[in-house]
């Protein structure tokens, strides 16, 4: 259920934010209490301004770029020989931005894929408590329609929820030639009470776009683009003329 409410909550801010300007968001929220107690950071960034904190008990890192996203929390426990704690702390980041792009060179729609590569861990290290745990969310939104990876980890559970790593977000989309495409991606983490969630070796967007686009951003920002070919219309036809006549041969084989 925390899932859910959080993966809605990110997609009404994705899909509520402001699409008629680029713009970069990076926050950033730590606690800590140990000696001395406490330690209290809760900072923003509407720049590539990398917003970092650490002490004995914790570190905590947020960055956002056009097309790059990085965020990471360790956080800690110690308990106390009678009961309760020594030290402990907990941290949330979260790395954001919005664009709009123009897709030109060819005309009419065209497919296009666009990918959110990312790669991290989740997981705890050294001592446990009801409430160790970690989570990540990552959330692509490309002209109006979203997709998102919420992943959990807690240590107090019996089996551990594994998490974390895959390839990237991606999909494809009929996109129009000459027409503004809204586009937004987000990376949130956090880490409480020995949790961690390494997510800062950089989330990289990518455009898969036939031959001949060309990529115009609001930002100024030149995003990632590979070629994929298309098969010319006499290579289509030529294929299917294949399939035709292997068909039409195995019919015969089947007949005598």
């Amino acid at each position: 259920m925390n899932s859910l409410l959080r993966l809605s909550l990110l997609t009404f801010l994705l899909l509520s934010g402001p699409w008629a300007r680029a713009s970069l968001l990076s926050s950033i929220s730590y606690f800590s209490c140990g000696a001395p107690c406490p330690a209290v950071v809760n900072s923003t960034a509407q720049d590539t301004t990398a917003l970092t904190f650490s002490d004995q008990y914790g570190s905590i890192l947020a960055q956002a770029g056009y097309g790059v996203l990085k965020a990471s929390v360790d956080s800690s426990y110690a308990a106390a020989p009678g009961g309760g704690f020594v030290s402990m702390s907990t941290g949330s980041s979260l790395a954001q931005f919005s664009d709009t792009v123009t897709l030109g060179g060819l005309s009419g729609p065209q497919e296009v894929t666009v990918v959110l590569h990312f790669e991290g861990t989740l997981g705890g290290a050294g001592e446990e408590t009801q409430g160790t745990s970690a989570s990540m969310t990552v959330s692509l939104t490309v002209d109006g329609h979203n997709i998102a990876l919420v992943a959990d980890w807690f240590g107090n559970l019996p089996e551990p929820l594994a998490s974390a790593s895959s390839p990237g977000l991606s999909a494809t989309f009929a996109l129009d030639y000459g027409v503004p495409i809204s586009l937004a991606a987000l990376l949130q983490v956090s880490g409480t009470f020995g949790g961690f969630a390494h997510f800062g070796n950089t989330a990289t967007l990518e455009f898969l776009v036939p031959e001949g686009t060309t990529i115009q951003s609001g930002s100024g920002a030149e995003y990632l683009a590979t070629t994929v070919s298309i098969p010319e219309p006499a290579t289509i036809a030529l294929l299917l003329i294949g399939l035709a006549t292997l068909s039409a041969t195995r019919s015969r084989y089947r007949q005598a």
